[in-house]
């Protein structure tokens, strides 16, 4: 099984979506550079999206100070970082077009000489409630679609930013959940 790279949580099978839940930008891209820095060791494809306010600059910086080269790793196309806002179609949530998106990552890793594909973002504040709902249902969907792809999605949501109903969506579109504990993250 891949490597999480996050503390507490040691491996993370194939065909996984997880979704976790961070208290402040600067955990964020703390927690999901580590998880990406696993998947870069592993020989993963892997993806970043990133939520408003972060920025691509951020995220270099803190893989930069987990000892990775993001500009490089870019470079070479094994890193794909992307804006949330820009991946999720500006605003205008696309469930379908963002599906598609998500099964196209497998076939790119293989053709660029990788087994399998490592995603992790998140949504950024939902507009509406109609783009949440929306976002629930592509949640759902991937969870589906990841289970039988080789591919680990890690969605993450801001909690100080999730009221009951969206945590209990959240928590109902994901098989598992990764929640920090006093140890590190553990799996539920």
């Amino acid at each position: 099984m891949p490597a999480s790279g996050l503390h507490g949580t040691h491996t993370i099978p194939l065909g996984s979506h997880l979704c976790l839940f961070y208290r402040s930008p600067k955990e964020f891209l703390r927690v999901t550079a580590s998880f990406l820095k696993a998947g870069l060791a592993d020989q993963e494809l892997c993806v970043w999206v990133l939520p408003l306010p972060l920025t691509i600059s951020l995220a270099f910086a803190e893989l930069s100070h987990q000892g990775e080269d993001g500009p490089v790793r870019q470079a070479s196309q094994q890193l794909q970082i992307v804006s949330a806002q820009d991946w999720f179609s500006g605003g205008t949530f696309n469930v379908e077009e963002s599906l598609n998106r998500l099964t196209a990552f497998p076939i790119l890793a293989r053709q660029l000489g990788y087994a399998s594909v490592r995603a992790v973002g998140g949504p950024g504040l939902f507009v509406s409630e109609a783009c949440r709902q929306a976002f629930m249902r592509y949640e759902r969907e991937a969870t589906r679609i990841i289970a039988v792809l080789p591919f680990i999605g890690l969605c993450c949501y801001a909690s100080t930013e999730c009221v009951g109903t969206d945590l209990f969506d959240i928590m109902h579109a994901h098989p598992r959940a990764l929640l920090r504990t006093h140890t590190g993250w553990t799996s539920i």
